[in-house]
């Protein structure tokens, strides 16, 4: 009887000293993956505090600080290869220091940002929005910048549901008018009273 529960004791133990050992082996060969893992979280969320920054000093008015913030989120993001591959943030990115460049007239710092947005958002799956809000953001500058033509131009490249926004139509009615083109003005602004 004593032996008998002598043995049962042992075989718990050994259980549980078998479980630990494995638990201890496994936590100790996953623990580079872990570490990377880890670092590549902290570098995410390095890149995702530079971006709100980014963005925060944009609507703070303070623009040469808002595209720094920017173009360190675009460094933290590119030196980490598994998120460079995230479009929708380098879009992102992109867009607040061209917006920003905008604000300070540095139109080929601007249009420079632009292009690489737009460039991230058609090789990227799921950047569609950022695509259009490119193509409008163009638009918009094209009209600060008093070109109606290539205003315009840009506004017709945009697809048909986009191209029907109350932001397109607004800055198709403004283009129309600087390109002093009343009846097109008319009917857009018809459009926009719907």
């Amino acid at each position: 009887d004593l032996s008998l529960n002598l043995f049962l004791l042992l075989l718990v133990a050994g259980c549980f000293a078998l479980m630990t050992l494995m638990q201890t082996l496994d936590a100790l060969l996953t623990l580079p993956k872990r570490a990377r893992l880890w670092r590549m979280a902290q570098r995410e969320r390095s890149a995702q505090v530079a971006l709100r920054e980014a963005w925060a000093e944009y609507f703070g008015a303070r623009y040469s600080r808002a595209q720094k913030a920017a173009q360190r989120a675009l460094n933290i993001q590119s030196q980490t290869p598994d998120l460079a591959q995230d479009g929708a943030f380098m879009a992102l990115a992109h867009l607040v220091a061209a917006q920003s460049a905008h604000k300070l007239q540095d139109r080929r710092n601007r249009d420079e940002h632009l292009r690489q947005a737009l460039q991230v958002a058609a090789t990227s799956a799921g950047a569609r929005v950022q695509e259009e809000g490119a193509r409008l953001l163009a638009a918009e500058w094209a009209l600060d910048d008093r070109d109606a033509p290539r205003a315009l131009g840009l506004l017709g490249e945009l697809t048909p549901g986009v191209a029907r926004r109350t932001q397109a139509l607004r800055l198709k009615l403004q283009g129309s008018r600087l390109a002093h083109q009343p009846l097109e003005a008319l009917r857009t602004a018809r459009l926009l009273a719907k």
